[in-house]
């Protein structure tokens, strides 16, 4: 989770085509479509720290999960999340498969205080 932020923040699209799942919905689309719509997005925003809260071994399914406060910014614009991400490795590395976002307003209590086991579904 920590190299996909840091693609973001170094706007490496490349390697974030590189670190998704072949399950991934945007593995179905052309890469070079998906790489530029990555490079946008990191583009037009900042990326000034990561929090990995929790993180949980890959079950019987070989589906290991990270949660973690993502602090994004857009034109000085909060748009930090907190996100349950699921990876699962193809054998080479860990892939990114989906994950499921909160943002911090929505959330009872700071977002650093979650867990695995307390993340709202």
């Amino acid at each position: 989770m920590r190299s996909r932020y840091s693609a973001f923040a170094l706007r490496e699209a490349a390697y974030l085509w590189k670190t998704l799942h072949p399950t991934h919905p945007d593995r179905s689309r052309p890469e070079a479509e998906v790489v530029k719509e990555l490079r946008a997005f990191a583009q037009s925003h900042q990326f000034p720290g990561l929090v990995v809260m929790d993180r949980r071994a890959p079950d019987a399914q070989g589906v290991a999960q990270v949660l973690f406060f993502a602090k994004v910014f857009e034109r000085g614009k909060d748009r930090s999340f907190v996100e349950r991400s699921d990876f699962r490795h193809d054998g080479t590395g860990w892939r990114y498969v989906s994950g499921t976002l909160r943002l911090p307003k929505d959330l009872a209590g700071p977002p650093e205080a979650l867990t695995l086991t307390t993340f709202p579904e």
